[in-house]
Formats: C-alpha cells, sequence, structure tokens
C-alpha cells in the first residue's frame, strides 16, 4: 500500500514572497500576507490530515485522535475569532474606512456553523460524550471545508490589496503580530505545540519557512524534546514530523 501523505484533497495556498522569488523586493504587505499564508498552510494540511484518516480510526485511537480534531479546531476558532473582534477592526481603523474586510467576515460566517459543530462533536467523542463515527467526520467536513479553503486562499490577496491605502497601513505587521500574541495567549501550550509542530512544513516553498516563526533555540528544543513526546498520543495523526516535511499519515487503509 503506498503511503498517504495530506497534500489533499484541500490545496495548500502560495505565499506573495514565493511567487515573486527571493531576488524581488517584498514589502509589508508581501510579508503580512505571506505570514498569513503559512498560518492557513498549517490549518490545511491539518484538516487534510483528519479528513483521509478519520474512516481508519480504530476503536483505541479515538479519544487521542478526537484530541488531535480538537486542537485543530481551537486553532483555527481563536485564530478566526480574533480577526473579527481585534485585528480586521483596527485594520479598519487604520485604513479609515469601515467595512473593508467584510467580505473575509462574510467568509467566516459561510462555514462557521459547520465548523463549531464539528468542533463540539470531537470535544464530546473526545470526552466519551458521542460515539465516534469517522465517516460523519468525513460528511461534515464535506459540508464546511471548501467554504474553508476558499476563505484561506482568499485572504491572502486581500492583505495584498491593502496596499491601496499606503502608509495609513504602516502599523499593519504590529497589528497582526498582537492578533497572534492573543491567540496565543487563548491556546494551551499542549494544543499550539501538537498543532505547530506536527502541522507546519518548514520545507515547504523550497524551505522558505524552515526559520518561520523565529523562536529562541532553547523553546525549540523543550517543544520537541520535552512537550511533543509527552503527546505523542495525540501528535502520532500530524501530517508532518517534527523536524520538517510532509510524513505518511498514521491511519489510513493500509493500516486497517
Amino acid at each position: 500500500m503506498a503511503p498517504v501523505y495530506a497534500d489533499k484533497p484541500f490545496a495548500l495556498v502560495s505565499s506573495p514572497n514565493f511567487l515573486k522569488g527571493k531576488d524581488e523586493k517584498h514589502d509589508i504587505f508581501d510579508e503580512c500576507a505571506s505570514n498569513m499564508a503559512a498560518v492557513h498552510n498549517t490549518v490545511i494540511r491539518g484538516l487534510n490530515a483528519i479528513y483521509l484518516q478519520a474512516p481508519h480510526i480504530k476503536p483505541a485511537d479515538v479519544k487521542s485522535f478526537s484530541t488531535f480534531i480538537s486542537h485543530w479546531y481551537l486553532v483555527i476558532h481563536h485564530h478566526h475569532n480574533g480577526e473579527e473582534t481585534y485585528a480586521f477592526p483596527r485594520i479598519e481603523e487604520m485604513a479609515g474606512e469601515k467595512g473593508i474586510m467584510d467580505v473575509n467576515v462574510a467568509q467566516h460566517h459561510a462555514f462557521l456553523d459547520g465548523l463549531e459543530e464539528f468542533g463540539k462533536y470531537a470535544a464530546d467523542c473526545a470526552a466519551g460524550k458521542e460515539e465516534y463515527d469517522g465517516g460523519k467526520i468525513v460528511r461534515m467536513i464535506d459540508g464546511f471545508g471548501a467554504a474553508l479553503a476558499e476563505h484561506l486562499a482568499d485572504e491572502i490577496p486581500s492583505l495584498e490589496n491593502l496596499r491601496r491605502f499606503g502608509n495609513k497601513m504602516s502599523s499593519l505587521k504590529d497589528v497582526l503580530q498582537q492578533d497572534a500574541d492573543n491567540n496565543r495567549a487563548k491556546t494551551s501550550i499542549h494544543t499550539g505545540v501538537v498543532v505547530f509542530f506536527t502541522m507546519h512544513d518548514p520545507q515547504y516553498e523550497d524551505g522558505l519557512w524552515a526559520n518561520w516563526p523565529p523562536m529562541p533555540a532553547i523553546v525549540t528544543f523543550i517543544c520537541k524534546s520535552i512537550i511533543l513526546p509527552w503527546n505523542a498520543d495525540v501528535a502520532k495523526f500530524g501530517p508532518c514530523g517534527k523536524n520538517g516535511g510532509l510524513r505518511p499519515l498514521y491511519a489510513t487503509a493500509g493500516g486497517d
């Protein structure tokens, strides 16, 4: 049986920095949109990993896989909530024009109900309140996944298009960084480490993301050597190895 990787069914997003190439100058809008693309690709890899493995989860792995889904859900939940309550209002304040992020908010609401139902189901399965059904997981993602993937792709040019406001957007990077910091504060260390170190691929786009996001070496060491092994039963479902690159998924038809 050939190995299965989390490279489908939802396509990854290309970053402006990669599309422009190393030799072309990148401005603040390229940088912000590219960083957002890296965040979104982490979400997409996780969603693919959930979708492809869900039908093949054995009873002994139900709790840990459901927890894996919950980790993924919490990150995307905080990400979009933070955009609506913090980042987008401040972007509109800087621009001096209300409504410029309304398209992005409308896209959030197109998949929100399905995503929230999905998160609740995963949490209930992890807690033993619901019987796990891999087919139901797939059907639920079929209900909201396309709208989510479309939004994750479309938000990149939305950030690039803020270039039309020129110097009014000089604090854009600071606003998005603060939003990211706010979201991390709402996320447990176990959730954050599992999601980042198993769903982020530093080899993507010819290794452009090898040192993203910057973090002290001691923090990386602790995350990889202590926290990730501590969560090994959950992290094993991740699409990427801790040292980078897509890896064969743990639960596939070949393992049944």
